[in-house]
Formats: C-alpha cells, sequence, structure tokens
C-alpha cells in the first residue's frame, strides 16, 4: 500500500509553471486528466467455505448479480501523448435478493430466502498506451496494472443478518480498454471496460446458531469465513477535465 500512495505522490507533484521542464514537448506540469466515472459491475462470486479442510466444502461458491457505483480517476501522461500513467479508486456495491438456501432436519425441509450484500473499495496503478489515432476527436486505449481490493460482506437469513469479524484486501492484476471522445480540448466523455479479479476475505459470524420456520427448528452455521471475487465486467463512463 506505501508503495501504491508513493508512485501516486510523485505522479502528482510536478511543479504546475510557466518554467516546467519537458519531456519530448510534453509539459510535467500539465497532460493531467481528472475523471469522475459511474460504473456498473456485471457479476461476483463468494467462495462460500474459502479455508474448509473439505474439497467439496472448499469448492462451493455462489453467484451473484452485478451492482452500481461511482470512482475517479488521475491520469498523467508521461514521456509522449500516447503513454499515460493513473489512480483509480471506486466504491461498488452489489444487492442480491434472489438467492435461497435450503435448511433440513430429520422430518422437515425448507427453501429460505437469503440476501447477499457486497462493498467493494479498490485502488488501482495502471499504465495507458493510446494507439494511433484514426480521428483527432477520438483516442482509443489498451492498458493494465494491479490493484488492491477492500471490501465487506453481510449475509441475512430469514431477518438474521451475519457481523463481521475481520476483513483482509488482496491484490489483483487488472487489464483495461477504452475510448475517449473530445469535445475540446479540455474536455472528454471516457467509455472503458475492465477486467479483474477484485478478491478480498472476510470472516464474520451469524448472532444465533438456528432458525425457526412453520414451527421447526433448523441449524444454521454460524462461522462464514469466506472469499469475495468480483471479478465480473467492469464498464464505466464518466465525463474527463483535461489539463
Amino acid at each position: 500500500m506505501k508503495i501504491l500512495y508513493l508512485i501516486f505522490t510523485l505522479c502528482i507533484s510536478f511543479p504546475v509553471t510557466s518554467e516546467a521542464q519537458s519531456v519530448n514537448g510534453l509539459g510535467l506540469g500539465s497532460g493531467y486528466s481528472i475523471l469522475p466515472s459511474v460504473i456498473y459491475v456485471s457479476s461476483a462470486t463468494i467462495q462460500m467455505n474459502a479455508y474448509s479442510k473439505n474439497l467439496y466444502e472448499r469448492g462451493e461458491t455462489e453467484e451473484l448479480d452485478g451492482g452500481y457505483g461511482y470512482g475517479i480517476s488521475i491520469r498523467k501522461k508521461i514521456f509522449n501523448e500516447n503513454i499515460s500513467i493513473g489512480f483509480t479508486t471506486e466504491y461498488l456495491k452489489i444487492y442480491d435478493d434472489e438467492l435461497t438456501e435450503i435448511f433440513s432436519t430429520e422430518t422437515s425441509r425448507i427453501r429460505a430466502r437469503v440476501t447477499e450484500e457486497l462493498w467493494m473499495m479498490p485502488v488501482e496503478l495502471s499504465g495507458y498506451f493510446s494507439i494511433p489515432k484514426f480521428s483527432e476527436d477520438i483516442d482509443i486505449y489498451l492498458g493494465g496494472g494491479v490493484g488492491l481490493y477492500f471490501g465487506d460482506r453481510q449475509r441475512t437469513v430469514l431477518n438474521i443478518t451475519s457481523r463481521t469479524i475481520s476483513k483482509e484486501p488482496n491484490f489483483s492484476f487488472v487489464i483495461l480498454s477504452g475510448m475517449e471522445l473530445f469535445f475540446s480540448k479540455q474536455f472528454s466523455g471516457v467509455f472503458e471496460m475492465r477486467f479483474r479479479q477484485g478478491e478480498y476475505t472476510v470472516k464474520s459470524v451469524f448472532p444465533v446458531s438456528s432458525i425457526t420456520a412453520n414451527g421447526n427448528t433448523y441449524p444454521l452455521e454460524q462461522n462464514l469465513n469466506s472469499k469475495i471475487f468480483v471479478d465480473g465486467l467492469k464498464l464505466s463512463l464518466g465525463l474527463a477535465y483535461n489539463f
């Protein structure tokens, strides 16, 4: 995390003066973009028993629908107009209340409604390369980088909600591509796609060891030790200010 902070500090600390040095004609005090955006992620996966000794239990997963959020990126052109580095952070929430879980005893069985809520806050450092322009108003770019992913998870079964005990972020690589449409020299619209695994770990617990439905009591596994992968396609749309 200290390395990402140091690189970001160096990226934004160039002097913004008319006497700033230049590299291949690009002023070190220019070539910045600030890009707020809205985002959509298509899906997420929960590894339900990530640290179980049982291979079958460790392989159990739950697929969640996508979610929405917002983010901001700061980019800086380096060396020339075609190469940039950038820092991105965002807030994403996924809410899925269409899940079910089967509970059973020797004499009865029910299928209970389950709600999963995920939150993720990534910090990503990326490099961008613009391919040769075929239009003065449109820029198409490719890139990649690395991210550190923070997050949380909350599971609700029949109005009983889990409580988080601990959370641990994880690193993941990022692959991206995008298109930028310039309305003027200062303003542009940006559409971007990112592919990443977005992994983090959450340990949580239910406050009770059983649930009651239709007069019957069913055992409830209290301890939840899961890995979350926000691994769906990320789409973002934003308006950049370039200076």
